[in-house]
């Protein structure tokens, strides 16, 4: 996520005053310089005559940038940034099928004023060398949150081609791997030292899924992580604990509605026939594995999940403030 500049059109049309077509009745404050002309910070006069010698310089206005599909932000000008000034990490929105439920986490902290509050945010963390964006968002899903994450398939809009072997059955394949967003926030100077003059972090958020035996794994975060809480909630608790980040709110709604669609898409008597006359398994097509590791619970079978927003595995609120730090 860009910081937040304003509306820099409006800013840079703010600072040029219109002054009004008469230079004697509406001249902005001036000064008497050493050879009696009267310099204003847009026009200069000669003498006493009010003649302008100059007219007034008007900035162009930065072009308007393009706009996107209503879930992103708009268009940012090419750029190009040398490895010291950017990172790439991945991020993971994390659902149970089987209930319906979606993980969040919690970290406590402190206030100005000393009191206990919680943060409240969703698996992320840089890439490490060597590794893919892919085994970066399941290991950090696994480092944070504890639980053993898959990727879950979904019909999503994507660029990415199908891969040759299996263009001909067209875009029927579910997209197993491929991220729902790509967040971009600014690091600001000095953040990684002296010397730092910050930078550009990119972020791919990805969709996964946890069995309905899935069991919170302990000793699995970080020394920095050891505080962390592991929540699973409900679809509309979760959307809460997550509202003063309009970003991670955003990406769980999006991420929530392509895994309704999928189940809808899977669940369709169409699509199962399409899937039988090609002779696939709708198992295969459904979860992305292999008949033996059929434990990911199947899309395809079984009644769309219903949201229990009493039931859920530890407590959201846990005596806090749901909505107390900005992310």
């Amino acid at each position: 996520m860009r910081p937040h500049m304003g509306n820099i059109g409006s800013v840079r049309s703010a600072q040029i005053p219109n002054y009004g077509e008469s230079p004697r009745s509406s001249a902005p404050p001036s000064h008497a310089n050493s050879r009696g002309s009267v310099t204003s910070s847009s026009t200069r006069y000669r003498g006493n005559m009010g003649r302008p010698i100059s007219t007034m310089t008007r900035h162009p206005l930065p072009p308007v940038p393009t706009i996107f599909s209503e879930l992103s932000s708009p268009a940012v000008p090419d750029s190009l940034w040398h490895a010291k000034d950017f990172m790439v990490g991945a991020g993971m929105v994390i659902i149970q099928p089987s209930t319906g439920k979606v993980v969040v986490l919690s970290e406590e902290y402190k206030d100005r004023r000393g009191g206990t509050r919680r943060h409240w945010f969703l698996p992320k963390g840089r890439k490490d060398r060597g590794e893919s964006l892919e085994q970066a968002a399941l290991r950090e899903a696994y480092e944070e949150s504890g639980f053993h994450v898959s990727f879950m398939p979904l019909f999503i809009p994507t660029h990415a081609p199908m891969p040759p072997d299996e263009r001909e059955y067209g875009y029927a394949f579910p997209t197993v791997s491929e991220p729902i967003f790509v967040g971009m926030h600014e690091w600001r100077k000095g953040h990684w030292g002296s010397d730092d003059l910050g930078g550009e972090y990119l972020t791919f958020w990805y969709v996964g899924q946890i069995p309905d035996d899935a069991v919170v794994e302990a000793g699995t975060r970080m020394p920095d992580e050891v505080g962390y809480k592991t929540h699973l909630v409900s679809l509309n608790v979760a959307l809460q604990l997550l509202a003063d980040s309009h970003n991670l709110s955003c990406i769980v709604r999006t991420a929530y509605s392509h895994y309704d669609t999928t189940k809808a898409i899977l669940q369709s008597p169409g699509w199962l026939e399409w899937v039988r006359e090609k002779g696939l398994d709708p198992v295969v097509m459904a979860t992305g594995y292999m008949p033996d590791q059929t434990n990911i619970h199947v899309l395809a079978g079984g009644n769309t999940p219903q949201i229990d927003e009493q039931n859920t595995a530890s407590s959201p609120m846990d005596g806090h403030d749901a909505r107390t730090a900005s992310l």
